[in-house]
């Protein structure tokens, strides 16, 4: 993602996105299955944050939810003539109906956490919101992780939620 694609993305942050293979859906539940992740700092400073993903099936304790990503990443600023303020983190989970919660953090150059953790739980009701009309039924529901704003002077907020990106299951093979 260059910084034009970055733009752009912020322009969208209030819609949301899927594409996939809708029979995963089809079983019922209450869950959803998540796709990739945009993770986009759209301040005028650096950031560095940690990014985690679990997957709650319905048939554990909370604290055996499965961990499926625990990523660490620097993001140049919005406006770096070097490096690119967002990414995409494409899902190397399986694709089972569930509940994902993505926590978000910032953290020090020493992996000390700055910030209090930011979180959304994705549901069945977040892709019926978007997909309830069957013509456009992809399967599964892509995130965005989005960092900061252009007046943000320290670790800014972070905000999860929902997005619109193209064919977020890779059913076109353009991922």
């Amino acid at each position: 993602m260059n910084r034009r694609q970055a733009l752009k993305s912020l322009a969208v942050v209030g819609s949301v996105s899927v594409a996939g293979c809708s029979s995963v859906l089809d079983s019922g539940g209450s869950g959803t299955v998540l796709g990739p992740i945009e993770v986009i700092n759209s301040s005028f400073i650096s950031n560095r944050v940690r990014i985690m993903v679990e997957r709650d099936e319905g048939t554990r304790s909370e604290s055996d939810d499965e961990s499926l990503l625990d990523r660490k990443l620097s993001l140049p600023a919005i406006d770096a003539e070097t490096g690119t303020p967002g990414l995409r983190i494409a899902p190397s989970w399986s694709e089972t109906q569930a509940h994902y919660t993505i926590r978000a953090v910032h953290y020090d150059g020493s992996d000390d956490r700055e910030t209090e953790v930011w979180e959304y739980t994705f549901t069945r009701e977040d892709y019926k919101t978007y997909y309830a009309d069957r013509n456009e039924d992809p399967g599964c529901i892509g995130a965005l992780v989005k960092i900061g704003s252009l007046s943000t002077a320290g670790n800014g907020a972070i905000g999860i939620g929902p997005t619109y990106m193209e064919d977020p299951c890779g059913t076109s093979g353009s991922q």
